[in-house]
């Protein structure tokens, strides 16, 4: 099966770092239902050195981390995957971001060397009162990636499932979640499959 690296900012110094925890613990739990092998990065080896050279041996890279235009972020502010870091192992692997902001430029910098599956988000990420719901929603297209479907049914499951949530949560969570979902980027090969991944 795949090999998916799972990466987190889970400073306790860190806004929002149970949420980012939580994500990476749903992804691990993924893998396992999904039989999936799996390696967990987190703080303090959540850096550039531990992410983008090993990503030769995964298919999938997933953080939940900071992010802004230009990247994703550790507890340092230090660079973890940007446009400013050496980005060629990610060609032909998958990069599942669960990130403020980082699909507007890194997107377009890991689709031009050969990414073929990049999920993000193009504006702040929100997280209302109801985090599990915020959860779900941002995991599903993994979720859907890895046991099996192309990308175009793990997209429009997301959708669905942001949809799903929306009619069932207070009016600022739905607010929130909505604002979510008209920024999710969800790019690549409509038909490709996590088999297709190198």
């Amino acid at each position: 099966m795949a090999k998916i690296l799972i990466a987190s900012n889970n400073d306790p110094g860190t806004a929002l770092h149970n949420f980012m925890q939580s994500c990476a613990d749903e992804a691990r739990q993924i893998c396992a239902d999904t039989n999936h092998d799996y390696t967990s990065i987190h703080v303090p080896r959540l850096t550039e050195s531990n992410i983008i050279p090993s990503m030769g041996d995964y298919k999938i890279c997933f953080i939940a981390a900071h992010g802004d235009a230009d990247g994703v972020y550790n507890e340092k502010d230090e660079d973890v995957v940007s446009t400013r870091t050496t980005n060629y192992n990610f060609a032909q692997k998958g990069f599942y971001a669960i990130s403020c902001s980082c699909a507007q430029n890194l997107c377009p910098e890991l689709m031009r060397i050969g990414a073929v599956i990049f999920v993000g988000y193009n504006d702040s990420f929100f997280v209302g009162d109801n985090e599990d719901a915020f959860l779900e929603c941002a995991i599903e297209g993994l979720k859907q990636l890895l046991n099996g479907q192309p990308k175009n049914v793990a997209h429009k499951a997301m959708l669905d499932k942001y949809d799903e949530m929306i009619d069932t949560l207070p009016f600022k969570d739905r607010l929130l979640l909505l604002h979510n979902k008209e920024r999710l980027v969800f790019t690549g090969d409509g038909n490709i499959t996590i088999k297709d991944l190198l």
